[in-house]
């Protein structure tokens, strides 16, 4: 029956009734503070700057959060946002987020886990699922599948961060990995603050673009399609960036 209901109805929808049963949830979770010893989490600031940041994960969200709001934000979706603020705030507040190279962002996600991640619940998850990997050509080409992209949300394409079911993008403006600090500066200039970008949760490793085998790449192509179409990604760089102004 949870399967027929999950099929019938799209994820918002279901996150709609959710709020429905739960109204003071979703109140209290728009000014709550919870303690993180890496860095206290809160969406307090977003009603205070009339501003909504997806953070998409693996693209330098906790750098972005931590330098202009001070706190970290969930990894919520756009369409989950949708709900949390109500059509009517979500529609005025200005919402942007931080995209990715899919190629990139994978080894990325890929080199964190196996590193610890950012919990004991991460350490616990790679362990479970990529202790037999032996490096990252093995965990694209015999690991990795269509329903294994949803396993663990740092695996999640991008699209399921910024579109709703139909595919249409809901957020405002699109701010490209590659082009950080400048694009951190428009959003800063939108948003009229004078902030200094920082970077936190990064760690270093060898270029993606050395790592990859010829099938790797295809792979990828394949998986993240939609994503690479979308945001308009080549394997080693960006040709066609979503056209937008601030």
């Amino acid at each position: 029956m949870r399967k027929i209901y999950k099929q019938l109805l799209p994820y918002e929808t279901r996150f709609w009734l959710y709020k429905l049963r739960n109204p003071s949830h979703f109140k209290r979770l728009r000014s709550i503070v919870n303690p993180s010893p890496k860095g206290d989490f809160s969406l307090r600031s977003f009603d205070n700057m009339e501003c909504i940041f997806v953070h998409i994960t693996k693209s330098a969200g906790t750098s972005i959060a931590s330098s202009l709001f001070e706190e970290l934000p969930y990894h919520y979706t756009a369409p989950q946002y949708r709900v949390i603020y109500g059509r009517k705030n979500f529609n005025r507040y200005f919402k942007f987020g931080f995209v990715r190279n899919p190629w990139d962002r994978l080894y990325s996600a890929y080199s964190y886990l196996k590193g610890g991640g950012w919990n004991e619940k991460d350490q616990q998850w790679a362990a479970e699922n990529l202790s037999n990997v032996s490096d990252f050509n093995d965990f694209v080409l015999n690991w990795l599948t269509p329903e294994r992209l949803y396993s663990h949300i740092h695996f999640w394409p991008q699209s399921r961060f910024i579109c709703d079911h139909k595919g249409k993008i809901l957020l405002d403006y699109i701010a490209y990995f590659e082009n950080i600090n400048t694009d951190f500066g428009k959003i800063c200039q939108k948003l009229n603050l004078n902030k200094q970008l920082s970077h936190t949760n990064s760690s270093k490793r060898e270029s993606y673009l050395n790592i990859y085998s010829e099938d790797a790449i295809k792979k990828v192509n394949s998986l993240y399609s939609k994503d690479i179409e979308l945001l308009g990604y080549s394997f080693d760089s960006i040709i066609n960036p979503i056209k937008q102004t601030l």
